[in-house]
């Protein structure tokens, strides 16, 4: 019961929210050209409220894992995502899950944080900034054509909430909501 009211309060205030955005679904920092600069429209990451008997609505968060575990063997080459331990082997998984032996692998904290990494995107023009700001100019685009492979960039870091990306020769900041960080590339 507690977790069908959660599940209808958390609709009713992403409806809020929309409305409260002019009523569109789409409140990222999605632009049509990067000539385009005027960021209105702002993603709310944190949705809090109380009904009225004091019940508290849950927060809601924008999803996004800044770091994970990897195994790297005794040269340092990425293996894997590391999924589990067994008696004498790792448990990997790149797009399968596979086992290493433990001799010879070790288990790494890979983080966006330490400029380690990969980001990618499941939304059409989301705009790179030169500098951790809605304000700042666009320095270019990525985007995702539903159906394909997205596209991934190296994570040169994070700086509260944006990351720092480089796409081709261009370097600049994404808002951590609009895209995902994976600790390699598997695509």
């Amino acid at each position: 019961m507690k977790r069908h009211l959660y599940a209808v309060m958390l609709l009713l205030g992403l409806s809020i929210t929309a409305f409260s955005c002019g009523g569109r679904g789409n409140t990222s920092d999605d632009s049509t050209t990067p000539a385009d600069t005027t960021d209105t429209d702002t993603i709310e990451t944190t949705i809090t409220n109380t009904l009225p008997n004091n019940t508290e609505i849950p927060t809601v968060e924008a999803a996004s894992v800044d770091n994970m575990k990897m195994v790297l063997d005794n040269q340092g080459n990425l293996v894997g995502r590391y999924v589990g331990t067994n008696e004498n082997t790792y448990t990997v998984s790149v797009q399968d899950n596979f086992e290493v032996p433990k001799d010879g692998h070790r288990i790494v904290e890979f983080s966006a944080a330490n400029k380690q990494g990969v980001l990618y995107t499941r939304r059409t023009h989301v705009n790179i900034r030169k500098s951790p700001s809605l304000t700042a100019p666009i320095v270019t685009q990525i985007s995702y054509e539903k159906g394909n492979v997205p596209e991934t960039y190296p994570c040169l870091g994070k700086t509260d909430e944006w990351y720092k990306i480089r796409v081709k020769d261009k370097v600049g900041y994404v808002r951590h909501d609009l895209v995902e960080w994976d600790g390699m590339d598997s695509f």
